[in-house]
């Protein structure tokens, strides 16, 4: 009697700066993608770091030929090593701006060597086409792959319950701050947006994260006297993150450099309207509707006005968040994982 012979799982060895489920990164978000292939896919997953660096090697001898490396240089020169020598393939994930920061020679002689002899994978066709332009790369070997989170995460509660929960006041206007307080993610400029609202006694500032900056920010907002219109949260595991955009009014996001912000579709997947800075693919992940609201980086004055906009006026704000949630959903991690299934099949 014949029987039909399973189709054998595709090996992949995953190479990430972090691995760990309740980290307070956007790394957390692999765990959803794991799951959601799990039936089609073996997972290797290593971090690049200690003696992860030597599993990553070995992942080959258990089967492995496809090599997905996130940021990591190390990790990305021993997958090359790797499979020069015994076969196999690596692609490379690196979304940014890393042409606003100043490297070593070394340094950035590597990450270029890295980009020229990998499979760059890449969030959005704008950012690609940035890369290949600035790096001299030929657009053909870059794969474009969006970010994605899942969705439900972001919609298992209501504003009410979302508050009770943090012990957030059911009374005030709340702006949301979610993000590594660094210049990078522009905390810096947090204290001069927030002083903007001196006279606003109904709105509440609430800042998740640590960070460089997060002690300057504090003695700022301190000497301008808001300190009433701020709350600091510190860090919270990203498993714990989706109560505060769902207590949020209006999400804020400065940044001076982004990629494609999975905090930003969290957001949306929310419903909770966004003012952000106009950097890498922000414009190009968001609906139309709210571009109104992507704004040049550092007009502080401006992120000041365009949140008393939409805290002034709730029906706006619904309106954004029905848009932003039926436009979200291309980003949910069941109908990106299928963009993956192609690169691994590749």
């Amino acid at each position: 009697m014949a029987f039909m012979r399973r189709e054998e799982k595709i090996k992949v060895c995953f190479v990430l700066p972090e691995k760990a489920e309740d980290t307070a990164t956007h790394f957390a978000h692999k765990a959803e993608l794991m799951k959601e292939l799990q039936n089609e896919v073996e997972f290797y997953t290593y971090a690049a770091m200690g003696t992860d660096l030597l599993r990553i090697v070995y992942a080959r001898f258990r089967g492995v030929r496809i090599y997905y490396v996130q940021y990591s240089f190390k990790g990305a020169l021993i997958a090359y090593v790797v499979t020069k020598v015994f076969g196999g393939r690596v692609f490379y994930w690196n979304c940014g701006m890393p042409w606003l920061y100043k490297r070593g020679w070394f340094e950035e002689q590597l990450f270029r060597f890295i980009l020229r002899h990998m499979i760059l994978v890449i969030a959005t066709d704008g950012l690609a086409n940035e890369y290949a332009t600035r790096y001299g790369l030929d657009k053909k070997d870059i794969r474009v792959v969006p970010n994605y989170i899942r969705v439900s995460r972001m919609q298992n509660k209501s504003k009410e319950e979302a508050r009770k929960e943090l012990g957030l006041p059911q009374d005030k206007k709340i702006v949301l701050f979610l993000h590594h307080v660094s210049r990078r993610k522009g905390a810096h400029l947090l204290p001069e947006i927030i002083k903007e609202f001196s006279n606003q006694s109904a709105v509440l500032f609430v800042i998740v994260g640590e960070g460089p900056e997060k002690k300057e920010i504090e003695s700022r907002i301190k000497n301008y006297q808001s300190g009433e219109k701020v709350r600091m949260e510190g860090m919270v595991a990203h498993n714990k993150t989706a109560s505060y955009f769902m207590a949020a009014d209006v999400y804020l996001m400065p940044s001076e450099e982004e990629g494609m912000p999975n905090a930003l579709l969290e957001a949306m997947a929310a419903g909770v309207p966004f003012v952000a800075s106009d950097v890498a693919a922000v414009r190009e992940m968001t609906p139309p509707m709210t571009h109104e609201f992507v704004l040049p980086y550092g007009k502080t004055d401006m992120f000041g006005e365009k949140i008393k906009k939409l805290l002034g006026d709730e029906e706006l704000r619904k309106r954004i968040a029905t848009e932003e949630q039926e436009w979200v959903e291309r980003y949910d991690v069941s109908t990106v994982a299928s963009r993956y299934m192609a690169l691994f099949r590749e």
